[in-house]
């Protein structure tokens, strides 16, 4: 009888013990559930300007995949003006880009202006909202860093000397067709109207070319976009052929012609500008206007 008492003894102060670590597992996992619910229902920080700007560009791995990655040495930027629409914009940006997919997305074979189709660029593929650019220069290439830092100087330097003040530029509400630089992609765009071209965009030219002549380009020209090509791409057409590359003008003659016959879905975006960009590597440094 002693040592079935032990035994009892031993197991009833067993099961005391495991009653206890199970009432502790579940306060703490309640504790835990709550804190978990008091965290979801708070409102999260917005991400500030300043960590948008410097990863704003997604990092190139397929250079890593390429036998020539060392090829290249010069130090790069580019130059433009930001835009982050609303998603009311959005929502206008996406009729544009439905109604041109109508136009030239005809499945039928014989269909001269059929298109590749059109992604979005305002989306990532995930669906996060993401700014659009109105570029005023090609890629700018430097031989050294320095030479960079100093371009972007000269251009801060520029627009601090001709007083450049904040204004509002008006976008073409007919779309056209944009080539890449190396001829591998079309972009679907907005040209920036001629009037506001021609009012407001002329001394960024000058300071821009006044910049790369100071940081050693001597071609420097050739890398600053004219006015009549400015525009902001809202979409990009996935692996065009190379037939529709080759014709991308007249497509936009035909699409020029049938906006005239239906203005449906036409929108005209107005900016406000108050700053210019310049790519450093991930960064992208914004430079305001006083």
């Amino acid at each position: 009888m002693e040592f079935i008492s032990t035994d009892y003894s031993s197991s009833d102060g067993s099961d005391t013990e495991g009653e206890t670590s199970n009432k502790v597992e579940i306060q703490i996992k309640s504790a835990k559930e709550t804190s978990t619910e008091r965290a979801d229902s708070a409102d999260l920080p917005a991400i500030p300007d300043s960590i948008i700007s410097k990863y704003h560009i997604t990092p190139n791995l397929q250079k890593y995949e390429q036998q020539d990655m060392n090829i290249s040495q010069f130090w790069r930027s580019f130059t433009y003006f930001e835009w982050r629409p609303t998603p009311a914009v959005h929502r206008k940006l996406q009729q544009i880009i439905y109604k041109y997919k109508k136009m030239f997305m005809k499945q039928e074979s014989t269909n001269p202006y059929r298109l590749a189709e059109f992604d979005p660029l305002f989306l990532s593929h995930l669906g996060a909202p993401r700014p659009l650019h109105i570029s005023l220069t090609r890629s700018l290439p430097f031989e050294t860093e320095e030479k960079r830092d100093i371009f972007i100087q000269e251009v801060r330097n520029g627009l601090r000397d001709n007083e450049i003040a904040p204004f509002t530029l008006k976008i073409s509400p007919y779309p056209r067709l944009y080539i890449s630089e190396r001829a591998s992609a079309l972009y679907l765009g907005l040209p920036v109207s001629e009037h506001s071209s021609s009012t407001h965009l002329s001394p960024f030219r000058t300071i821009i070319g006044k910049a790369l002549q100071k940081s050693g380009i001597s071609n420097h020209q050739k890398l600053i976009l004219s006015l009549q090509d400015l525009h902001i791409s809202i979409a990009i057409a996935d692996n065009p052929s190379k037939a529709t590359l080759q014709r991308y003008q007249q497509l936009n003659e035909v699409m020029g012609a049938l906006m005239l016959l239906n203005d449906e879905f036409t929108y005209q975006p107005a900016l406000l500008i108050n700053s210019i960009c310049c790519d450093e590597n991930r960064h992208s440094i914004k430079i305001h206007f006083h």
